[in-house]
């Protein structure tokens, strides 16, 4: 158990993650060659959902309101960023899995887990390891939770079948050849 972190002392902390989320993105592009992609198409392909990815996050956070304190926090339960990861992965074997696309796509959720990596490394070392440093906790449901939370607040933000498909074919015509037979068959629910 931790102490709860309280919403002031968690807000500029968030807000240093989110100014690193490009530049992180950008020292870790290593990651999207072997895919055969142009970095700089594949970046332009988020950054025109991006509104959409804030909605996301941004419906996910208010999914959960009292996850940090405005005042008298308690003690929570301590939580690990990798178990989170390892739920979020779950999920989308299990997607692909229904989808019948479990086999292809399994080289390429591979290399996504390496950028995502770095990706996480990278904000934790901008934003001054803030999580470790405040030494206290948020107060949320399991990460199963957490993650169907946030895959429904994905689909409402317009990541839904289309939306996917769309943010597919923009990956595989940034380079990714992999999904060109891929996108047609991904299926959101």
């Amino acid at each position: 158990m931790v102490r709860q972190c309280t919403c002031s002392a968690i807000a500029p902390c968030k807000q240093q993650y989110i100014a690193s989320l490009i530049p992180c993105a950008d020292s870790c592009q290593k990651y999207a060659q072997p895919l055969g992609a142009n970095y700089q198409a594949l970046k332009s392909c988020l950054l025109q959902r991006q509104g959409q990815i804030e909605n996301t996050i941004s419906c996910t956070e208010n999914s959960f309101p009292n996850a940090c304190a405005r005042s008298n926090p308690l003690m929570v339960k301590k939580r690990y960023p990798e178990t989170l990861k390892i739920a979020a992965m779950s999920e989308l074997n299990s997607m692909f899995n229904r989808m019948g696309l479990r086999n292809q796509i399994q080289s390429l959720l591979a290399t996504g887990k390496r950028f995502f990596g770095c990706l996480m490394t990278c904000m934790d070392r901008k934003a001054g390891n803030c999580s470790k440093r405040l030494g206290c906790g948020l107060d949320l449901p399991s990460d199963s939770v957490m993650v169907q939370t946030a895959k429904q607040c994905a689909i409402r933000s317009g990541f839904n079948t289309q939306g996917a498909q769309a943010l597919c074919q923009c990956a595989a015509s940034a380079g990714i050849r992999q999904l060109v037979s891929i996108c047609p068959r991904l299926q959101i629910n």
